[in-house]
């Protein structure tokens, strides 16, 4: 990208369609020209103030072009919707929406690459970063896009709604390393998962796999006895639906046959004294566990 004097190439047609007020009628004083020849006329001024870059090329030596008067045209390798976004931030005008996170992430490495204020960009993408309906729908591309702006607060919260994602699937990891610049993002999340699985079994032992703690003091001796190999099955059947319970962002425990599974015993008993017993025992089952969980490692570390 240079304001010198260059042979001008055939131009490129475009289709994009450019809008006010950097269209040809513009009465700017240069011509940003992307990789499939669209022009956006801009004033210098508004660029250099935006951007180092942009300010470092304007004080160079000016070309022919612009000492004749004609506007300076600044090849860049950008695409027209990138600029055309990148110009409206920049712009004292209506700001730009972005919807798409490939969008997104193209003007965050626009910003790094004119040395533009990323603060600014974090500010229209605000409502994308903590929209539930975003993070539900796509967690890759919202934790992704606020790693790199650099949102701690942001990333932790999307990094909440990442627990379905595969890991060991080398798409997942590769687009993820395409989105954040690196592997840092993904190494965060593995150590996460790493944390998270070995948290799992200190909730799924809080449930009792036999049915004695749920019977009154006269029954306690009536229940079944239980094989070793019996307890392992149960045991096994509690923790597989407390990892599933533990997937959601915000996993709560209320009801033990939903959070723990078909493994908690049976607490239908013809004795009053035995249902209370059920009872007391579930409260008190719910209670740790959901003391548990809030110390459970949901996100990843600031």
């Amino acid at each position: 990208m240079s304001e010198q004097t260059q042979p001008r190439a055939a131009r490129k047609v475009s289709t994009f369609v450019v809008k006010a007020p950097f269209h040809s009628d513009s009465p700017g004083d240069c011509i940003i020209q992307t990789a499939d020849g669209t022009q956006f006329v801009v004033y210098r001024v508004i660029l250099s103030l935006a951007s180092s870059v942009w300010n470092d090329m304007f004080s160079l030596p000016q070309s022919s072009e612009a000492l004749s008067g004609e506007r300076p045209v600044i090849p860049v390798d950008e695409d027209p919707e990138t600029m055309e976004t990148l110009l409206t931030m920049l712009y004292p005008m209506q700001p730009p929406r972005i919807e798409s996170y490939d969008l997104a992430i193209k003007l965050v490495q626009a910003c790094d690459k004119y040395f533009i204020n990323s603060t600014r960009l974090s500010t229209f993408l605000h409502d994308i970063l903590r929209s539930t309906r975003a993070m539900e729908n796509n967690p890759l591309g919202v934790y992704a896009l606020a790693w790199r702006l650099e949102m701690e607060e942001e990333v932790k919260i999307a990094s909440r709604y990442t627990h379905q994602l595969d890991l060991y699937d080398q798409r997942v990891v590769e687009e993820l390393m395409r989105r954040t610049g690196g592997l840092n993002a993904v190494m965060a999340l593995w150590e996460m998962r790493r944390r998270r699985e070995v948290a799992v079994d200190g909730i799924a032992k809080l449930m009792e796999l036999s049915d004695a703690p749920f019977r009154c003091y006269s029954h306690q001796n009536q229940t079944r006895d239980q094989t070793p190999a019996d307890v392992v099955t149960r045991y096994l059947g509690v923790k597989s639906t407390v990892g599933g319970a533990l997937v959601a962002p915000y996993p709560v425990c209320t009801k033990l046959q939903q959070f723990f599974g078909e493994s908690v015993p049976h607490r239908h008993y013809s004795c009053d004294n035995c249902e209370q017993a059920s009872e007391r025992k579930a409260r008190e089952i719910i209670a740790s566990t959901t003391e548990a969980l809030e110390a459970f490692p949901q996100t990843i570390k600031g």
